[in-house]
């Protein structure tokens, strides 16, 4: 069973309102699950907007399956990137003729079907990235024509606006850092900076301060824009991509009840 059937079907049996928050370049659905209470507070998680990173989606399923906060809610949306997942794991192009031009590229993947990376493609601070941005599609890096030009970049962006949840978690591969900076004033920097302590101190990953030389990504959005705490969370300490399902046993169990600790920090609980 590849990811995309993976997902579909522990969404079905999970028991969560499931919905779709929009459509891929070739057709997918991006999917969403909530749990918990619509009323109080709410936060999003997200995983697999880079398509070799597809496998984050295992952690935010075992969340799902295992989310017991008592108050609030989460929105989680496991496979941003469900073309570039399909195509990192398989090959699988959906008949799109540039995933099909790069098939040979499919293991390395980051980017959408249209060659878009996504987390380079929000409206925050766009185009001014200093880590590897392209200006033309890519397996990586490409910023895209302008902010929001991807469809998936887009649903995401408009979604989070419609639920203004008050913390997002972003779920990305490798390093086991937690970066959480992104030109916050000084009393959201004070603020959030306790906050990612805490949550890295739960997960067991190393808070990053400043690295502020990325942008348009959907933690920066966040921060910036909406001015809620927002984390990007970079999964397995060490290794080398490509990386299997096996490769995430130890973060898919350490990051099991994160969604309930982020809630009860937001209560004011830590």
């Amino acid at each position: 069973m590849g990811i995309i059937e993976t997902v579909e079907s522990a969404l079905k049996r999970s028991g969560a309102d499931v919905t779709s928050i929009g459509k891929s370049v070739c057709g997918n659905d991006i999917l969403c699950a909530h749990c918990g209470s619509y009323d109080g507070k709410q936060i999003i998680i997200t995983a697999a907007i880079h398509a070799r990173e597809c496998y984050t989606a295992l952690v935010v399923l075992k969340q799902i399956s295992e989310f017991s906060a008592v108050r609030g809610g989460a929105y989680f949306i496991p496979l941003v990137n469900p073309d570039g997942a399909a195509f990192f794991e398989s090959g699988a192009t959906f008949g799109h003729v540039f995933l099909r031009t790069n098939a040979h590229m499919h293991k390395s993947w980051k980017a959408n079907a249209d060659g878009t990376d996504l987390n380079c493609n929000f409206d925050a601070n766009f185009g001014t990235g200093a880590q590897q941005n392209r200006n033309a599609p890519a397996a990586h890096g490409y910023v895209g024509q302008y902010p929001l030009s991807a469809p998936e970049s887009k649903a995401l962006c408009d979604f989070t606006i419609s639920v203004m949840p008050d913390a997002t978690v972003s779920y990305h591969c490798m390093g086991g850092e937690l970066y959480w900076q992104f030109f916050q004033d000084k009393k959201r920097l004070e603020r959030d900076d306790k906050f990612a302590a805490a949550v890295a101190r739960r997960i067991g990953v190393k808070k990053v301060d400043g690295e502020l030389d990325s942008a348009g990504g959907y933690k920066d959005f966040c921060a910036q824009k909406l001015h809620i705490p927002a984390f990007t969370i970079e999964l397995i300490k060490r290794g080398k991509h490509p990386f299997e399902p096996s490769d995430y046993e130890a973060d898919i169990a350490a990051n099991a009840d994160l969604p309930s600790f982020i809630l009860d920090h937001l209560y004011g609980e830590y």
